[in-house]
Formats: C-alpha cells, sequence, structure tokens
C-alpha cells in the first residue's frame, strides 16, 4: 500500500504502541515471518521504547474515554474500496471487517475477521487445485445506521465487484484479481470488465461466499482478501452513491461494521460536515450495532477525536507534552530525537517495514531515457534523505525495492544491493551521473534540453526537505525544474497518482507490502497492467515488457524459496532500469499507523 514519508511515532498515556500495517520484520525482536536474515539496530532501544513483549489485552487496560489525535496530514481516501494509503487504514480497519486480518503483533499469520475461520486444504476451504476457496461469514455483524440489517455475503461480493467500478477505481482489483493477476478472479478479466457480478463470485446462502479463479492461487487469494476491498458494503445503500463520478461512498456516505464508525446522521449516513471537515478534524465513535461477541478487537476507547492540519514540531510538542493523545502520520525529525533522547516511554519503535522512493516518469519527458534515470540516482544522495528522515534511529539507504524482512531481500542483494556503478554512492556521484548523461546523447555531461521537469512533493513533514534535495540534485544536473508541494493526500489523489497529469518526479512516495508476499512489494507500483487512470500507485507509470513479463512468470512461483528467487531477480532487473530511486527503507519503524481497536488510556 502508499506509506507515509516515513514513519508512525506517538504518545498515548497508557496506551499500547503497536502498528498495525501488514509488514514485515527487520530486527531480531519481529515475529519471523521472513526467512530474511535481519540487521541488529544500529540504535539501542530504551525501555518503554521497543513494542516486544507488551500485551494486546488484559485487565490493565481501562475501557471508556476520548483519545485525541493530531495529523499534519490529511485523509485521501475513507472509502474502503478506495483506500490504499497507510493513513486511510488506520480509520479503514477501526471502522470496517474485512474478511481476514493480521493481528497487531504478526505480519504473517493471518486471523479470521468477519470470516468464521481461515479457508486451507485441510478443512475443505481451498478446493479445486487452489482454483476454489469457500468463505464461510460470521453472522450477528450488523452495518451502523442508517441501514441497521445484519451483514450477508451478497454484501461482501458487492464490495468486491465495485472495485473495478471507474467511479470507485480500487487501485489493487486490477493488480490482485483482474487480468493478469496472481488471483484472477473467472469473469473479472476483462478489459471491459468495469464492474458488476463476477461469475467466479458466487453466494449460495446468506453466510457462505465462493470464489473461482483461473489460477491456483487459493493461498495468495485468501491474503488478498485481508486488504479493506473485502469489508462489506451494501448495495442498497452505495449503489446509488457508486453511480457518480466519483462514488460519494466514503466522502459523504459510509457504514460501518467495525467497533466505531463516523460520527454522521444516523437517518441518512451523512458525515460529511458532521463527522469530517476535509483538512481540519475527524470523529469517530461507537457503532452502535457492533456486538463484541462477533469480534476479537477489544476496543477500549469511547471516542477518538483526529484534528488535522498544523505544523509536524508542534503536533509532536503537544503529544509529547500532554496526554490522551498521539501522532498519527510523521513526526518531524526534531521531534523523533527530542522522544528518544527524553520521552523514552512515549515513543515506538516498532520492527519497521517500507520503503521510500522517488519516481520518475519512465514513459514521459526525459526520464524516458533509461540513462538520465541512471543518471539523477547515482548523482541523489540517499543518505542525507536517510538523515531527514530522522537518521539511524528511523531507517538506513535503500540500494533496491524489496526491503528487510521481505523474502527475496537477501537473494537481491541485501543490504549492498546488486552491483551497478550508479547504485554504489549513497552519497552520491557526480562523475557517474555526468557518465550517464554523456550515454544519454548530452556531450557536456550536463542535461541541455528544453524540457522543464514538474516536481510534485508533500508538504508535511519531513518531505519538503526531501523535495529541495531532489531538486538540487537535478538542478545540478543541468535540469530546469518547477516544484509544487501540496498535502499528501492531495499529492496521490491529484497528481502523482493520475498518470495523465505527467508527473516528471515525485519524490515522496513510499511504499509498504500489502501482505507477507514479495508481489506485494513490486506488484502494483512496477508492473505494467496494474496502471489505472485514477488511485494509480504506479507512479512512474513502469510499463517494461521484460519486467512486467518477469513478474508476472514470478507470481506463479509456488515454492517460497524460488518465489524469493524470483522475485529477487525481478527487484535487480528494477534497479538496471532505474525505474526509481530507492532512498530509504524504515529499518526499526513500522510504516503503518497505529491500532486504534488495541489502544487504552490510564484513566479514561
Amino acid at each position: 500500500m502508499r506509506g507515509s514519508r516515513s514513519v508512525i511515532a506517538a504518545a498515548v498515556a497508557g496506551a499500547l504502541a503497536l502498528g498495525v500495517s501488514a509488514c514485515g520484520s527487520s530486527s531480531s525482536s519481529g515475529d519471523g515471518s521472513s526467512s530474511s536474515p535481519s540487521r541488529t539496530p544500529a540504535i539501542p532501544l530504551k525501555a518503554g521504547e521497543n513494542p516486544a513483549g507488551q500485551v494486546l489485552t488484559g485487565a490493565t487496560k481501562k475501557r471508556g474515554g476520548t483519545l485525541t489525535i493530531y495529523s499534519s496530514e490529511d485523509f485521501e481516501h475513507l472509502d474502503p474500496g478506495e483506500s490504499y494509503f497507510t493513513q486511510d487504514y488506520g480509520v479503514d480497519y477501526a471502522t470496517q471487517r474485512p474478511l481476514f486480518a493480521y493481528m497487531p503483533n504478526t505480519a504473517s499469520v493471518i486471523s479470521p475477521d468477519l470470516a468464521s475461520e481461515v479457508p486451507t486444504t485441510a478443512n475443505g476451504g481451498i478446493t479445486d487445485g487452489g482454483k476454489t476457496v469457500t468463505v464461510h461469514i460470521r453472522p450477528g455483524v450488523y452495518f451502523s445506521p442508517p441501514v441497521n440489517r445484519e451483514v450477508t455475503s451478497a454484501d461482501v461480493a458487492y464490495a468486491i465487484e465495485r472495485g473495478a467500478n471507474p467511479n470507485v477505481a480500487n487501485p489493487y482489483f486490477t493488480s490482485y484479481l483482474g487480468a493478469g493477476a496472481p488471483a484472477p478472479l473467472q469473469g473479472a478479466t476483462s478489459a471491459n470488465y468495469k464492474g458488476g457480478p463476477i461469475p467466479g463470485i458466487q453466494t449460495p446462502n446468506k453466510f457462505t461466499i465462493v470464489f473461482h479463479t483461473l489460477k491456483p492461487s487459493g493461498y495468495f487469494l485468501v491474503q488478498a482478501l485481508s486488504l479493506p476491498l473485502s469489508a462489506p458494503v451494501p448495495e442498497s445503500f452505495a449503489g446509488p452513491l457508486d453511480k457518480q463520478s466519483p462514488t460519494t461512498y466514503g466522502t459523504k456516505y459510509l457504514v460501518a461494521t467495525g467497533p466505531y464508525m463516523i460520527q454522521s446522521d444516523p437517518k441518512t449516513g451523512l458525515f460529511q460536515g458532521i463527522g469530517y471537515q476535509t483538512g481540519k478534524s475527524l470523529t469517530l465513535v461507537r457503532n452502535p450495532r457492533w456486538n463484541p461477541k462477533t469480534d476479537y478487537r477489544p476496543a477500549y476507547l469511547n471516542r477518538i477525536d483526529f484534528n488535522i492540519g498544523g505544523d509536524a514540531t508542534v503536533i509532536g510538542r503537544q503529544v509529547l507534552q500532554g496526554s490522551d493523545s498521539l501522532e498519527f502520520d510523521t513526526p518531524a525529525q526534531s521531534m523523533v530525537k527530542l522522544a528518544y533522547d527524553s520521552y523514552p516511554s512515549q515513543i515506538t519503535f516498532t520492527p519497521g517495514a517500507g520503503d521510500h522512493y522517488v519516481s520518475l516518469d519512465n514513459v514521459h519527458g526525459p526520464f524516458a531515457n533509461v540513462d538520465l534515470r541512471r543518471a539523477v540516482w547515482a548523482n541523489l544522495d540517499r543518505a542525507a534523505i536517510v538523515k531527514l528522515k530522522g537518521g539511524a534511529l528511523t531507517s538506513e539507504p535503500a540500494t533496491h525495492f524489496i526491503y528487510p524482512g521481505v523474502d527475496g531481500f537477501e537473494q537481491a542483494g541485501g543490504y549492498p544491493g546488486p552491483q551497478t556503478d550508479f547504485n554504489a554512492d549513497v552519497n552520491g556521484n557526480l562523475a557517474v551521473a555526468e557518465k550517464y548523461i554523456k550515454l544519454a546523447g548530452y556531450k557536456t555531461g550536463k542535461y541541455t534540453g528544453d524540457q522543464t521537469v514538474q516536481i510534485v512533493g508533500a508538504s508535511n513533514g519531513n518531505s519538503p526537505g526531501i523535495v529541495q534535495l531532489t531538486n538540487s540534485d537535478l538542478t545540478q544536473l543541468g535540469f530546469k525544474t518547477h516544484v509544487s508541494l501540496v498535502d499528501q493526500s492531495v499529492m496521490y489523489a491529484k497528481y502523482c497518482g493520475v498518470p495523465k497529469q505527467e508527473i516528471d518526479v515525485c519524490p515522496s512516495g513510499g511504499w509498504v507490502r500489502d501482505f507477507a508476499d514479495p508481489l506485494t512489494v513490486l506488484y502494483v507500483p512496477f508492473y505494467g497492467p496494474s496502471i489505472v487512470s485514477t488511485n494509480n500507485s504506479n507512479w512512474g507509470q513502469v510499463n517494461n515488457p521484460q519486467i512486467n513479463a518477469a513478474m508476472k512468470s514470478a507470481s506463479l512461483v509456488t515454492d517460497p524459496a524460488a518465489r524469493a528467487q524470483a522475485f529477487a531477480n525481478v527487484d535487480k532487473m528494477l534497479v538496471e532500469q532505474a525505474v526509481a530511486i530507492p532512498a530509504g527503507v524504515n529499518q526499526l519503524w513500522n510504516a503503518g499507523t497505529w491500532d486504534l481497536d488495541y489502544t487504552s488510556l490510564e484513566n479514561p
């Protein structure tokens, strides 16, 4: 999924500090979800800063109270059918119930959520050689007002089918479930399919849904159904809203199945202007139709108030010096250091996942030339970017796209990465950069073309500094540039995530794997058929035939070791083609969001 620029730091009086993103472990204190060896963190953690050993529930966790959350950036999509940003997922998993989920203390073991059990070949849930998956959903789960009725299998079917509706434009439907996907659903692979009933999804009864795929991909499909797209959506309520372009489900109206819901009009479901003020605030309250007997979440809090906007440094101090509050998005570098030095019990370093990279348009403008992309890579000071993100406390310079804790990382070169001259120096090397500019046809070693490079970056947190550093890299090489800074959610929704905008450089991109498979690190951002017209996550519009073929071939490999090697080979190809520039990998922190379902207050 699209990640925050760096990681999450927060402080809550007595709250559990565990990230909820489906991500891998790069430290020995992780859950052992990957075969990749870990590197010992360079920075020693103090008491309270390492979440290992913290309990998820218990008598010491008190119920009630209001939690205040500060965030310098807004949400991108609150509709579970559109969400693909860590900021949004934090709300999704508090308000919605997908079929499956990951507990906060694991990145590899999936658990049933709306489903009553995880399908396997042993229990008869995966049959037909892996081409049929049968899921039984829990009875007694209800939609929030104004729908108020019990959830059925038809609601899950509609939720998934609407993902292909252009008015919803789910960013991973095509990549995971459509044409060329690892788990293509029967009837959903046509280029003309734009939503509606899928023959490969059947609902034989009220609490059973059956998926038929064209490939033996049952295990992968189950993992994919942990994403918010599988959270039920009532067609009677959302259908009319989905006919609008774009849908107003998730921007004005929404219903919930989780323990919390966005505060809204109970008669209409309208939340815009009531529980959500764009760019200002979001309020979560208890879902009156939630039944704790059907859910594993403790849901301690009564109310969650988000304050949106403001300077990350000011927010950081408010949280560290206040109470009953946390920071939801990326903290300022100065706040990371302050918290580590002076407030060790109020910051948690979760062994991390996710990487940050600078995307370059591979199709339009000057960076359609691979040697110009290699030149920018060679000159970029990736070590300086890491310093801007918080230094060794948070990450280290990246050398390729599969990151620590994900199978394939070591096979692709480990920490040193693939051995190319433009990748060798994380501090940047102007001489190597000039060599590639000459290979691109510019004899002086400087770009002398007449195209102006459009750079769009996030205005939040540490991103402006990263944008400035990237801009300096480009201007040093002779490029004329134009820089625009916008809120990160706007950056994705209006610019970098819209191919027709043809943005040359997006320096603020981040990526977190969707679940425990190396495919989910590379497929959506770099597989050509994954490009969609809106809500796109292949920001560089990478569509290399050789890479596409290698990616498709790797997706069919089932042996874990061979699969890791196959995706490592793809990773090396991505580096060789310099499709983007991996700038930093989160070595210690979790690039996801807080799990609000497990957060409690000391004195509610």
